[in-house]
C-alpha cells in the first residue's frame, strides 16, 4: 500500500524513507518527532507524538522504516501519526525505490551545464562561475534542490539548474536586450547556497547554517568570497550576479532579501518560480489518471489540478 491509497482516519502501515527529522516540544513541554516520509512516489508529513527514548534512538535521517499508525487530515493536508516503527533490513525491500534521482545522470548534467558555462563571454562572470562550480564540483551534480517542495531528489539541484538554463534560451532569443552572460551565470549560481543549507541527498535535512542563514545569503557570500580571491569583488559583474541571487525569490513575502531591480534578475526569478512549480505539478500529473484531479500540491498553495481526459 502507498500513501495515496489511504484516507484520513485510516489505520495504515507504510514503508517510508524518513528525512528532515526534528525533535520538538508541545505547549505542554512533551517531546515529539516531526519528519517527512517518502514511499517512492509521494511525500507525507509524519508525526510521532508518543516519543519514547527507544523510538528516539532508532530515528536516523535517510533510513527506511516500516511504520504503523493513523492517517489524519491536518489543515487540509494528510498527516501520518505513527505509533510503531522498525528499521527495515537491507534485503527486505528494493532500496533504490526510496531514493529518487533526476531524469539525467550526473555525467549528463555535468556536460550540459559546463556547455552553458562555455557560452558565457564576459571573463569576470565566466571565471567566477567556473571557480564556484569547481569549488563544489563533488556535490553540485548530486545534491537535492530542496527537502520537500521541488526537485527534492539526487541531482535535483543540477537538474533544476539545467532546466532553467534551457528555458532561458527562448527568452534570450526573443528579448535580445537581456544580458546572456548575467542570465546564464545567475541561473547557475542562484541556488549554490543549497550545498551548504541542505545536507546530502540521503538524509536531506537543514544544516545549522541553513537554519540560521538560508541559502540566499549563503550563495551571495560564496560569490563574494570567490570574487575576492579573483580580485574582482568590486566589479559591476559581481554586484549584478549577487543581486540576481538575492532577488531570485522575487518578492519579500517569498523570502527574497531584495526584489528584482534588473531585467536579468526578474527573468531568473520567473524561471525559478516556473520550473519549481511545474516540476512539482509534473510529479503529481504522472501519478494522476486522466479525468481525475491531482493531490493537493504544497508548492502551488495546496491547489489540486485536473488532468484532461484527452
Amino acid at each position: 500500500m502507498k500513501i495515496r491509497n489511504y484516507q484520513p482516519s485510516d489505520k495504515a502501515t507504510l514503508v517510508l524513507r524518513l528525512t528532515d527529522c526534528q525533535i520538538r516540544k508541545t505547549p505542554a513541554n512533551a517531546e515529539y518527532a516531526s519528519l517527512i516520509g517518502f514511499d517512492g512516489d509521494d511525500l507525507i508529513d509524519v508525526k510521532i507524538w508518543a516519543l519514547t527514548d527507544e523510538i528516539k534512538s532508532q530515528l536516523k535521517n535517510g533510513e527506511i522504516y516500516e511504520l504503523s499508525g493513523v492517517m489524519k487530515d491536518y489543515q487540509g493536508k494528510m498527516q501520518f501519526n505513527v505509533k510503531e516503527l522498525r528499521l527495515v533490513g537491507d534485503g527486505e525491500v528494493d532500496r533504490s525505490i526510496y531514493y529518487e534521482t533526476a531524469k539525467m545522470t550526473e555525467d549528463e548534467l555535468r556536460v550540459a551545464i559546463e556547455a552553458y558555462i562555455e557560452k558565457i563571454d564576459n571573463p569576470i562572470i565566466k571565471d567566477t562561475v567556473k571557480a564556484v562550480i569547481a569549488k563544489y564540483a563533488d556535490r553540485f551534480y548530486i545534491h537535492p534542490a530542496a527537502v520537500m517542495m521541488h526537485h527534492n531528489y539526487i541531482s535535483g539541484l543540477a537538474y533544476h539548474t539545467y532546466s532553467m538554463l534551457r528555458l532561458s534560451d527562448a527568452y534570450l532569443a526573443h528579448y535580445q536586450f537581456l544580458n546572456k552572460d548575467l542570465v546564464y551565470g545567475g541561473i547557475i549560481l542562484h541556488d549554490i547556497g543549497k550545498l551548504i543549507e541542505l545536507s546530502d541527498a540521503k538524509s536531506m535535512e537543514y544544516t545549522r547554517k541553513g537554519q540560521f542563514l538560508g541559502h540566499i545569503p549563503i550563495a551571495s557570500n560564496i560569490i563574494n568570497s570567490v570574487a575576492s580571491a579573483l580580485g574582482c569583488e568590486e566589479s559591476e559583474e559581481i554586484l549584478m550576479l549577487q543581486h540576481i541571487v538575492l532577488a531570485h525569490h522575487g518578492l519579500l513575502e517569498y523570502g527574497s532579501p531584495k526584489e528584482p531591480a534588473t531585467a536579468e534578475a526578474l527573468l531568473v526569478f520567473m524561471l525559478d518560480f516556473a520550473d519549481s512549480r511545474m516540476a512539482a505539478l509534473e510529479k503529481e500529473m504522472d501519478n494522476t489518471e486522466k479525468g481525475e484531479y491531482t493531490n493537493f500540491i504544497s508548492a502551488l498553495d495546496r491547489k489540486s489540478f485536473y488532468k484532461p481526459d484527452l
